[in-house]
């Protein structure tokens, strides 16, 4: 990743307000987020988006993997798991560090519409598979829905719908949120050897695995 943004505005859209947008947005991965929004707000009338952040326990930072072999493995429970529902599920997610060492993980998530209204099952399943992959009893304060605010988030995620008057505005708040992800801000300490990002495999894309990863 290496071209950076530095405007409040891409292509058009508002991106993520932030005292940490003086370091400037990764073009790759706003395309990215474009991209998975452009194909799904085509394939269905109704969209679905959610926002996840994944933590680790305070203090684990020697506990646990350095790579994202955990979050591969939640990936594909959780999806694997929304899939068989038909719910036609893609993600994009990134990894960010902290001054302590400690990396979480951002999870933006898009949903076929006519199948989920919010983001309650969302959470309960994100919190029960991220548990088992870390091996606690309960991981609920490990797991949230990040919500930036405004009433549009009001049932954990943002409904767009396609053939509505909100569409456009919606679609944009959607694409706002998520751009959060695409901050150059906390990113770039990962090891060489570890990806920073990566999203679903699209279906009009050629086909290799179910995640593609980026660095």
């Amino acid at each position: 990743m290496r071209m950076v943004h530095h405007e409040n505005y891409y292509e058009g859209y508002v991106l993520s307000q932030s005292d940490k947008n003086y370091y400037g947005f990764y073009v790759e991965i706003l395309e990215k987020i474009k991209s998975l929004l452009q194909y799904m707000v085509t394939n269905h009338n109704k969209v679905f988006f959610v926002m996840l952040v994944l933590k680790y326990p305070v203090g684990s930072v020697s506990m646990y993997p350095s790579n994202n072999s955990l979050l591969s493995s939640f990936l594909e429970s959780f999806i694997l798991n929304y899939k068989r529902k038909g719910y036609d599920p893609k993600y994009l997610w990134v990894r960010e560090q902290s001054s302590t060492g400690q990396f979480h993980y951002h999870l933006m998530l898009l949903f076929d519409g006519n199948k989920i209204q919010n983001a309650h099952g969302v959470l309960k399943d994100a919190i029960r598979l991220w548990s088992h992959c870390l091996m606690v009893e309960n991981g609920g304060g490990l797991v949230h829905l990040w919500e930036p605010g405004g009433d549009k988030f009001k049932y954990g995620g943002i409904m767009i719908r396609r053939f509505e008057w909100e569409y456009e505005k919606d679609y944009k708040k959607c694409f706002e949120a998520a751009s959060y992800l695409a901050k150059r801000y906390s990113k770039g300490e990962a090891p060489a050897y570890v990806n920073e990002y990566g999203m679903s495999r699209l279906s009009n894309l050629p086909r290799r695995n179910d995640v593609w990863e980026y660095w």
